[in-house]
Formats: structure tokens, C-alpha cells, sequence
């Protein structure tokens, strides 16, 4: 069935989507390259069939992410409370939300020039180099250095906040296509048969930057004035009663090192160096590290060896990871329906994952933990992908995520 009101969703009904394209001109534009960004017609949904007075909604996405949840809550609702352990997706996510005023729109509008131009000339401040080991290999030296020159121009032509965030985003989208790196793939890599001509920075600033300031120019009619974050521990938090709707889309279990995919952009920007992108990594659901801090109870073990036990003997490695990723969705579940009012509703959005060619029925899973910490399975209803640069392509390792599931979740 076509996208429609909620409430007219039966359950276990597909939807039919539009595609993603159109939101190319919208604020979803901004870190625009960022992976596996969650598809914004979902949220855009659910809000829309929300209470009439929006001004009373409060909305928390506890895996923010680039914040495709935020943009959309942000027009709707008068409180967006976002959670997202990786600095440089809650920048991207800041910037995309920001409510501007006209005046502040048309300052952006003449550092846009001033920048540019003053980069062209200016002494280029080496303290500003990116912090990450061989950073060096990924550019050539003249763009290395014209880089240089345009953070420092934004430096010298920025206060810190709201100015500087926008144009730090904007400098984060054009390191991929400046550099050697393959623009093609989400991971960085410099390809030996297809050999790339990186971009001239300059011209590929000026490019960007307004296409930003377009698209974050219709922020000045959110009724929310910004995100407000409420920590970066998605299985450690409480809001207290404060939420009306949360909306997330968590992590697959071991499926992207986004670190990885973003590290060029974000040692750029100044959001991560080798350290700080390791404990990044190291901090995200579904990785393989979180098997030593996760603490499963007998009851989820059994959950789990029920709907996956045959793993344990195919991969103990891959079954531990999956029995810490649901242990932490556990934790998760805690968290939001302790910051639920009463009646409020958790939409959680994922897709099934394939494990050594065991599927595992993570939809499932999820709605049974969260029956048994105080959620009732409310709503359901899947789609079928259409833009696959929003999913994990992950080749022989269980392919793309076809489909994903949509689980309204009610506080008892």
C-alpha cells in the first residue's frame, strides 16, 4: 500500500515509499554522504499522524545518527532530544536542525564569498592539519594544502557555535571528493584500475556551501530551535518522563565500521584522530568489542539460543556479537521507557541481519525483550529499500538489507 496515514497502517502491511531523491534540496542534504542514513519518509510519517498539538510533542531518536529523524521531528516538535556517541554525526546533525534567523541566513550567505576568496591567499595554519597517521597518502599536495588554507580561512572568518559548525560541515563534504579516494565506495580507498582525479578544493567549496545554506534555510520555520543532546550512551540515560514519541533506527549487528568510512572527513574537521575514532568504534552497538562490557541475563540468553543458538557452532565469535547487540537493545529499551510518558510510543526501525547464512529475526527479538521491560507490540508494518545507498551493502557477508521493519512500541 502507499505511504498514508498511520493509523490506516494495518498490521504487518507493506508500505510503499517515495524515493529518498527529492530530499537532496531539503536540510537532509547536509553530511548528505554519511553512512547508512536511516530513509526520512518513515519519521515524516509517524509525525504527521501525531497529536494535532505539536507544540506538545517531544521526540527522542536515541541512535541519532546524522540526524534524519531530527530534521523531520524538528518541524513538528517543540523538544528534540537526540543521543549519537560519534561527534562528528552529532555535528552533521546540529548543523542540519539549527533554526537561523534571515539575518543570520544572510551572513552566512557573505562569509560563503569572504572565505573563499580570503583562502585563496592566506598563510595555511599547520595546527589546523588533521590528527590521523598517513593522512598524507589519501591527498595530493596542492590539495593537501589548499585544505589547509580553506579551514583556515573558515578559522580566521568564524565565531565558534552556530557560524563555524555550519561551515566545518560544509568543508567535512568536499574532503571525499578532493581526495584520492574512491567517491563510489563508503569506505576509503584508492582504486589502482579506476584512476580518480580529486576535485580542486576551491571550486568544490564554492559548490557546496550554498546548496548548504539553501537547504538549511528552511530551518527558520522549525518550531524546535535546536537538538538538544542528552548524552552519547544509547543503553545509559533517562529523560525522565519527558518523551512523547521516540524514533530510532540502531545499528546492524556488526555490519559497518562507520568509523572507517568517515575517518578522512572527520580528522579534517577536527571530530576524531586515531584514538578518539578507535573508542568510537569501540562504543557502537553491534560491534565485536561490546561482547566485554555487554551483560546478557539468563533470560535474554535463552531469547537468543532459541532464535539463533545454531550460530554458537558455526561462529562463536558472530553469536557472542549478537547476543551483546541484543543485550544492549535491552538496555536501550530500559532507557526509553524510562523517558516515555505514559502511552508515549517507541518506533524502532531496523532490518533483519544474516549472519554466515543464518538470518536473524532482529525485529522479533527486539519486540520480545521490550514486552518484557514494560513495552506492548503496538504497531507493525515493513518496506521494501528503494535507494540502496541508505542500507549496508555488505557482499558475501550477507548481502544488501532488502527490507526493514517498522515495530511501534507502547509504555504500558
Amino acid at each position: 500500500m502507499e505511504m498514508s496515514n498511520l493509523k490506516a497502517i494495518e498490521w504487518g502491511a507493506e508500505i510503499c515509499l517515495p524515493t529518498s531523491r527529492p530530499l537532496a534540496y531539503s536540510p537532509h542534504l547536509v553530511g548528505g554522504r554519511y553512512p547508512c542514513r536511516s530513509v526520512a519518509y518513515v519519521p515524516r510519517l509517524i509525525l504527521e499522524s501525531s497529536a494535532s498539538d505539536k507544540s506538545e510533542l517531544t521526540i527522542l531518536d536515541p541512535f541519532m545518527g546524522s540526524g534524519t529523524t531530527a530534521i523531520e521531528a524538528s518541524r513538528f516538535a517543540r523538544k528534540v532530544f537526540g543521543i549519537e556517541v560519534d561527534p562528528y554525526a552529532r555535528l552533521i546533525a546540529t548543523v542540519s536542525t539549527t533554526r537561523h534567523n534571515n539575518r543570520e541566513l544572510s551572513k552566512l550567505e557573505v562569509l560563503i564569498k569572504e572565505i573563499e576568496e580570503a583562502a585563496k591567499s592566506i598563510s595555511p595554519d599547520v595546527s589546523l592539519e588533521p590528527n590521523l597517521k598517513n593522512v598524507e597518502y589519501w591527498f595530493d599536495e596542492e590539495n593537501y594544502t589548499n585544505l589547509t588554507r580553506l579551514k583556515t580561512s573558515i578559522f580566521a572568518h568564524t565565531q565558534s557555535g552556530k557560524q563555524r559548525d555550519f561551515f566545518l560541515t560544509a568543508f567535512g563534504d568536499i574532503i571525499r571528493a578532493c581526495s584520492k579516494a574512491e567517491r563510489q565506495s563508503l569506505k576509503p580507498y584508492i582504486s589502482t584500475k579506476y584512476i580518480k582525479t580529486p576535485k580542486p578544493v576551491f571550486q568544490e567549496f564554492a559548490k557546496i556551501a550554498p546548496r548548504y545554506l539553501n537547504a538549511i534555510s528552511t530551518n527558520r520555520n522549525n518550531l524546535s530551535k535546536a537538538i538538544i543532546w542528552a548524552g552519547e550512551d544509547a543503553t545509559n540515560f533517562d529523560l525522565k518522563n519527558e518523551v512523547s514519541i521516540a524514533i530510532s533506527s540502531p545499528p546492524y549487528i556488526n555490519a559497518m565500521d562507520y568509523t572507517r568510512c568517515i575517518k578522512l572527513e572527520s580528522s579534517w574537521i577536527g571530530t576524531g584522530n586515531d584514538d578518539s575514532l578507535r573508542n568510537v568504534k569501540t562504543n557502537q552497538l553491534g560491534e565485536n568489542a561490546r561482547q566485554r562490557t555487554a551483560a546478557p541475563d539468563e533470560q535474554l540468553v535463552k531469547l537468543c539460543e532459541k532464535n539463533f543458538g545454531s550460530l554458537l557452532d558455526i561462529d562463536k565469535s558472530r553469536y557472542q556479537t549478537a547476543v551483546a547487540f541484543f543485550a544492549d537493545m535491552k538496555k536501550n529499551l530500559i532507557c526509553v521507557e524510562r523517558s516515555l510518558k505514559r502511552g508515549g510510543t517507541y518506533f524502532v526501525i531496523v532490518g533483519n541481519s544474516k549472519i554466515r547464512g543464518l538470518e536473524i529475526p532482529t525485529h522479533e527479538i527486539i519486540a520480545e525483550i521490550a514486552v518484557s521491560v514494560g513495552f506492548s507490540w503496538d504497531r507493525y508494518f515493513y518496506y521494501k529499500i528503494k535507494d540502496h545507498r541508505t542500507s549496508i551493502p555488505r557482499g558475501t557477508r550477507g548481502g544488501k538489507i532488502e527490507v526493514e521493519h517498522v515495530m511501534g512500541l507502547k509504555k504500558n
